[in-house]
């Protein structure tokens, strides 16, 4: 399962991949990304102790029912305009400590040449 849901700032790409699971939140100025699962503000929605071993990992590796669990979860809390708004805020706070490294290469498109 994937869905995007777009924010203000961010793009979110919730992956529910058999017994992988993430969120990916992609800066749409910079075009830098993080894995987000493991952020404060969503391992308490979604009931995580910050003593969980999954919270040092990015991509967790769990059931496929608790992955699919936590795929509707994370899809309701980031349709909530008042906890995107949060979790965007945060974000903004961990860019502008420099702790986002990765950066997303946009696909060229391709252009058709014309046919004659």
């Amino acid at each position: 399962m994937k869905s995007i849901i777009k924010g203000q700032n961010y793009n979110f790409y919730i992956i529910a991949d058999g017994m992988k699971f993430y969120i990916k939140a992609l800066h749409l100025t910079s075009s830098r990304f993080s894995f987000i699962n493991n952020l404060n503000a969503v391992l308490s929605e979604f009931d995580i102790s910050a003593d969980d071993k999954k919270v040092s990992e990015s991509q967790w590796l769990i059931s496929k029912k608790q992955s699919g669990l936590f795929f509707e979860k994370a899809k309701k809390i980031l349709l909530s305009e008042n906890n995107r708004g949060y979790i965007e805020r945060k974000l903004n706070e961990d860019r502008e400590c420099g702790e986002w490294e990765n950066f997303q290469k946009l696909k060229a498109q391709k252009k058709e040449l014309p046919r004659f």
